[in-house]
């Protein structure tokens, strides 16, 4: 396994609350900077206050860079139900998230019964029936911290080190490295780096999330990106199929992927999906964690080499 997700996955597997972010931004900066790239920290302040800041890490200068590659570092809650994503079948997609409000919604409603209607006290049904029902979003704000990280986003991270540590000199210069924080709030961190850099919103963008294992890697490219064929070519021309693994960009069809892609306008998202009959191809949560080493060599290639095309 990479040097980079050895580390991680051992002394920063949970990167949620404040203090775990800041250990493993130290830890990012010091292997960026020791890989010869000048780090810093970006900041973004919440519009609305509350004391809520997330802190990007940026490698690179987004100004004179030809591309941006991104990937979050902050990793979720755990969920009521096994993440599942299906970026090939929306409606699929939102039907499965759709049933989270849904068992709470009912588990709230069967459990408030089931405790009033022995005490025969169906008074105290619809306040018992609230009250559960705000413990459980309260569950599902302020729940436990998922630890299985390695695909959503361990694996994107350690793809862009990776490809930070390959990149020659000569090249350097054309990409930065954006590590972006609150993935799992809004995408404020993509939202302020967008703020902070608006040249951003005309560059292409290469967003890598769950990338750890799947038999595809499958590009997705934003509604602006499916027409513009120099940036399709030079991905095509760039990523190349492994010994067991293919590639596939998909510029047709209805898409949905959740992540920090959609904050920007010209944007790719690069994911690891398998195909499962009747889930088309989907995203599942693995008991291994652990990152494929096919993966992450066709990622570094390609990518380095789609630096070289934006040159």
């Amino acid at each position: 396994m990479s040097k980079y997700a050895k580390r991680i996955l051992s002394e920063y597997p949970v990167r949620r609350k404040t203090e775990e972010k800041e250990k493993f931004r130290s830890y990012l900066m010091g292997t960026l900077e020791e890989l010869g790239y000048r780090a810093k920290l970006q900041t973004c302040e919440s519009r609305l206050g509350f004391g809520v800041r997330t802190v990007n890490v940026v490698a690179g200068d987004p100004e004179s860079a030809r591309v941006l590659f991104v990937a979050h570092y902050d990793t979720p809650l755990r969920p009521l139900l096994p993440p599942l994503i299906m970026p090939t079948r929306p409606v699929s997609a939102f039907l499965y998230l759709a049933l989270t409000p849904l068992c709470v919604l009912l588990g709230s409603l069967v459990l408030s019964f089931a405790v009033t209607m022995p005490l025969n006290a169906p008074g105290l049904t619809l306040p018992l029936f609230l009250l559960l029902l705000v413990l459980s979003l309260l569950y599902l704000r302020f729940g436990p911290s998922e630890t299985r990280n390695v695909d959503d986003n361990t694996s994107g991270v350690v793809a862009l080190l990776e490809t930070a540590a390959a990149l020659t000199p000569r090249y350097r210069g054309n990409v930065a490295f954006v590590f972006l924080d609150g993935g799992f709030g809004g995408m404020r961190g993509a939202k302020g780096f967008r703020a902070k850099y608006p040249s951003a919103k005309e560059k292409n963008v290469v967003n890598l999330n769950c990338v750890a294992q799947g038999d595809e890697l499958l590009i997705l490219p934003s509604r602006q990106n499916r027409w513009n064929g120099e940036a399709l070519d030079a991905l095509l021309e760039s990523f190349d199929v492994g010994a067991k693994k293919t590639v596939f960009l998909k510029t047709n069809g209805l898409i949905y992927y959740p992540s920090d892609n959609r904050a920007f306008r010209y944007s790719f998202t690069v994911c690891a999906c398998e195909t499962l009959k009747g889930f088309g191809r989907i995203i599942k949560p693995r008991k291994a964690q652990s990152i494929s080493e096919e993966n992450l060599d066709i990622l570094k290639q390609s990518l380095c080499k789609l630096c070289e095309k934006f040159e």
